[in-house]
C-alpha cells in the first residue's frame, strides 16, 4: 500500500491542492477540490499520516476501505482514519465534483489558528470523531468550496474570510454528536421515489410518473431529489442500471443487445453511450477486461 505524498501544490482546471505551507493554518494539513467532467483514473489503495475528510458537491464517488465498500453521494461527507488504507478498487472515478481536506492531530498546540480553550475544545472534537459517512446541510459542501478558494488568495483579507468559513464549516459539521446517516435523513416522498425506483428499474421509468407517485409536481420531484440524494433522479436512475449492467456483462450467455432491452435502454448503442459516460468503458471493452472488483 502506498503512502500518498500530499506536500506537492498542484493546480490544474479539474484538480487542485494547496499545502499546509499554503494554507498556514496549524492542523490543517492541505486541501484539495476536484472537478471530473468525464470519468478519471481509479483511486489507488494508499493512506496518509492524518484524519481526512471528503465533501462530495455533486455526482458520486465509491470507496473502500478495509474490503468495505462506501458509496458516497452529493451533500455528503466521508472520514477516513490515519494510516488507513482506502481507495476505490479498480473502478474509474464517476463524474463529480469534491473537496478534501487533512487535519493533523500531532499538536493541540494553536490548533487550527486558535488558543485555549478553543483549539482544545476543536482539537478534542476531531480527536473524538467517529461518523465515517454523514449527511451534511445543502450549501454547506458550497460553504467549503468558497472556503478554499478564498484562502487561495494572495489577499489577508480573502484569505481571513476563507479562514472564517472554514471554521464555520467544522463547527456545523464536525462539532456535532450526529450518528451515521440514517433512512430517516430522508424526507418520506424522496423515500417513497428511491423504492418506487428500485421496484421499477426494468421499466420504463419516467420522471413524471415517479413524481405522481409521491405527490409532487415533476419541477419539485427533481429539485428535492437532487438535494436529498445529490444527484438528479435521471443520473441516479442510470447509475444503477450501469451497476445492473456490470452483474450482467459477466453472464458471457447475455448478449449486450439483450442487456440494452433487459434494462430498457432505447436501443444498444444508447446502452453502448451511457455505459462509457458512467464507467469509462463500452460494455465490450468492459466484458473483455472483466475487472473483478468492478461491480
Amino acid at each position: 500500500m502506498n503512502h500518498v505524498a500530499d506536500d506537492v501544490p498542484v493546480w490544474k482546471d479539474h484538480y487542485k491542492l494547496m499545502t499546509k505551507e499554503q494554507l498556514n493554518i496549524p492542523g490543517l494539513h492541505m486541501m484539495g477540490h476536484a472537478r471530473f467532467l468525464e470519468v478519471y483514473d481509479k483511486l489507488d489503495t494508499h493512506f496518509h499520516a492524518n484524519l481526512e475528510f471528503v465533501v462530495l458537491l455533486n455526482g458520486r464517488q465509491k470507496y473502500l476501505v478495509n474490503e468495505k465498500q462506501y458509496m458516497l453521494y452529493g451533500n455528503e461527507m466521508f472520514m477516513t482514519y490515519p494510516y488507513e488504507q482506502h481507495g476505490n478498487g479498480n473502478a474509474l472515478q464517476d463524474v463529480s465534483e469534491f473537496l478534501w481536506f487533512q487535519i493533523d492531530l500531532s499538536s493541540a498546540g494553536n490548533f487550527l489558528g486558535l488558543v485555549p480553550p478553543r483549539s482544545d475544545y476543536l482539537y478534542q472534537q476531531f480527536l473524538n470523531y467517529r461518523t465515517r459517512i454523514k449527511k451534511i446541510q445543502e450549501g454547506d459542501p458550497a460553504l467549503l468550496k468558497k472556503a478554499f478558494y478564498l484562502l487561495s488568495s494572495r489577499k489577508i483579507s480573502s484569505q481571513s474570510l476563507g479562514y472564517g468559513y472554514l471554521l464555520e464549516f467544522i463547527l456545523k459539521n464536525i462539532c456535532t454528536q450526529d450518528g451515521e446517516m440514517k433512512k430517516e435523513d430522508y424526507s418520506k416522498d424522496i423515500e417513497t421515489a428511491v423504492s418506487y425506483i428500485h421496484q421499477n428499474l426494468f421499466s420504463d421509468l419516467n420522471i413524471d410518473v415517479i413524481a405522481k407517485q409521491c405527490g409532487l409536481s415533476p419541477s419539485r420531484f427533481k429539485a428535492k431529489f437532487k438535494q436529498q440524494i445529490g444527484v438528479t433522479p435521471h443520473n441516479y436512475i442510470n447509475s444503477l442500471k450501469i451497476d445492473s449492467a456490470k452483474v450482467y456483462l459477466k453472464d458471457e450467455k447475455r448478449s449486450i443487445t439483450e442487456i440494452s432491452y433487459l434494462l430498457n435502454f432505447s436501443s444498444s448503442n444508447h446502452f453502448a453511450s451511457v455505459f462509457k459516460k458512467y464507467t469509462g468503458y463500452t460494455p465490450s471493452e468492459f466484458r473483455d477486461k472483466r475487472f473483478p472488483d468492478i461491480y
